[in-house]
């Protein structure tokens, strides 16, 4: 360690960069990345409705499918931490709002069909 006080403000600075990125803007294009998986994953979902004998569609939809939904955990997860780091270290905080609410609506789904199972 130096006794700089030059360097060891350069080594801080370097050490939390991260700190001023735009974490709410992030959060939110995370947050829409997350909407297009959804929607991706219900369209293949209403699309292995359809009649049998169509070859090997069925079993490539349901593994595009499970990609989807591992995809849209991913950014989910992401934009969730996002969230909260634009929300706590005030960067782009009304994006960081947005995406809340826009993460609120697939929670709230999800809560509803597991407590209607039960």
């Amino acid at each position: 360690m130096s006794l700089d006080p030059w360097a060891a403000l350069e080594a801080q600075r370097r050490r939390r960069h991260w700190r001023s990125w735009p974490w709410g803007w992030m959060a939110l294009a995370l947050c829409v990345l997350a909407w297009v998986a959804f929607g991706y994953m219900v369209l293949l979902g209403a699309a292995g409705t359809r009649m049998p004998g169509d070859g090997a569609a069925p079993h490539w939809q349901a593994t595009m499918f499970k990609v989807s939904l591992g995809a849209a955990a991913v950014l989910y997860a992401a934009s969730l931490a996002s969230t909260v780091l634009g929300w706590r270290l005030q960067r782009a905080r009304g994006a960081a709002g947005l995406a809340a609410l826009l993460l609120a609506v697939p929670s709230a789904l999800l809560a509803w069909a597991i407590l209607a199972q039960l």
